[in-house]
């Protein structure tokens, strides 16, 4: 007697290649679930969504957003000249042996170079923000009168607490 050996309905490399696409598509979906900073912004944008004048409406905040972008472009020329001095940090870094006050100058360049490009951006904004209403401008103010990035730290200091991996130093105080 021989046995047949019974046919497979769907081949192997079929099955594989379906759970594969199967994981794949799990994945998006849970990085786009797990980040609900991330997706399309009021304005039709892709990237992270600003707290920027959260309690604006979208025409202030569209009129605030323009002022700084045009702002943020009259200064090109100043980032252009920062970007070379950080290229002339980087090289400073690259000097063997190690010449630290080489870094010293490169450093103290970078910092005029920051200091220029600030200069020009909020001289632009000065004179852009007299065309602003009164409640545009208090909406602004209160943006302004926070640090870059302080929500990212509070959610940090969140994630931190949670951790059990021992003592977690503040931040100094720049004050």
């Amino acid at each position: 007697m021989s046995e047949t050996r019974p046919t497979r309905r769907v081949p192997f490399w079929l099955t594989l290649s379906v759970m594969t696409n199967l994981l794949l598509v799990g994945l998006l979906i849970g990085m786009a679930l797990r980040s609900p900073m991330h997706g399309r912004g009021a304005d039709g944008r892709d990237g992270p969504r600003s707290h920027m004048l959260e309690g604006a409406s979208q025409e202030d905040r569209m009129v605030v957003r323009k002022m700084m972008m045009e702002s943020f472009r009259s200064a090109e020329k100043e980032v252009d000249d920062r970007r070379a001095v950080r290229k002339q940090l980087g090289e400073a870094l690259q000097i063997d042996p190690y010449d630290a006050e080489a870094v010293r100058r490169a450093f103290a360049s970078l910092r005029i170079a920051d200091e220029t490009v600030h200069s020009t951006i909020q001289e632009s904004l000065v004179q852009r923000m007299g065309d602003l209403t009164l409640d545009q401008r208090k909406s602004l103010a209160e943006m302004l009168s926070r640090e870059p990035g302080d929500d990212r730290g509070r959610r940090r200091m969140r994630m931190r607490e949670d951790d059990d991996d021992g003592p977690h130093v503040p931040p100094p105080d720049e004050d």
